[in-house]
């Protein structure tokens, strides 16, 4: 009977290792909490000035930052969440990642499972846009669209049209790093795609994220001072 289990147990663990991958590994755990590399302006990361189209210069050149869309407690939106001076925490599955953000106390879903970009979502853009990813390696794809346009992709005043696509990588450097590399795909604002690459670091353990409310009759508005 030893002798006849033992032979089976060697079968059902053979055809195992012959099922699996040659070369597969376990994606990295990006579980935990984490603090962006504040990016006010998106210049300064990029090293130069924008490759804005003509329209894109001219809203540029008409922006003020007291109409900044989060001062009046609209959603914040992908890019410039990744870029703030709030910390958010990573929680991640096997077919779903999502970004626990304290900014606006918000989220983002990143779809692993392989599903296709709804045929809709131009009908319904949203705050944070649709993202679905997959792993390169040890590298985390994601790709982003439907990103509502009052959105700014950073607090300097960067907009962006209903056309914005991103595509951002997210590399575990180390146990305390992630690279997160960042791409802007909008053909009514730039003259061509660009990239730029921040660190987001880990919190302690005992760190967490905090309530944050933003209300309708912000007091902090009449503070706010025109750009010109």
């Amino acid at each position: 009977m030893r002798a006849r289990f033992g032979v089976a147990a060697s079968v059902v663990l053979a055809s195992l290792l012959l099922a699996a991958p040659v070369g597969a590994q376990a994606p990295p755990d990006l579980n935990g909490l984490w603090t962006p590399q504040y990016t006010p302006d998106l210049t300064k990361a990029y090293g130069a000035e924008l490759p804005l189209t003509p329209y894109g210069l001219e809203r540029w050149k008409k922006v003020d930052t007291a109409k900044d869309p989060t001062a009046f407690c609209l959603p914040v939106g992908p890019a410039r969440a990744l870029q703030s001076p709030y910390p958010f925490e990573i929680l991640q599955t096997k077919d779903r990642v999502a970004l626990v953000f304290e900014y606006q106390w918000t989220f983002r879903l990143f779809y692993l499972d392989g599903r296709a970009v709804p045929e809709d979502i131009d009908e319904y853009p949203e705050w944070m846009g649709f993202s679905t990813g997959k792993w390169e390696g040890d590298t985390l794809v994601v790709n982003t669209v439907a990103i509502h346009d009052r959105t700014w992709l950073d607090t300097a005043g960067h907009e962006h049209s209903d056309k914005l696509k991103l595509t951002e990588r997210f590399k575990k450097v180390d146990a305390k790093t992630i690279e997160w590399t960042v791409t802007f795909d909008d053909p009514v604002f730039f003259t061509k795609p660009w990239s730029i690459t921040r660190s987001l670091r880990r919190m302690e353990a005992k760190d967490r994220v905090m309530s944050y409310s933003c209300e309708e009759n912000n007091k902090d508005l009449p503070h706010l001072i025109p750009t010109r």
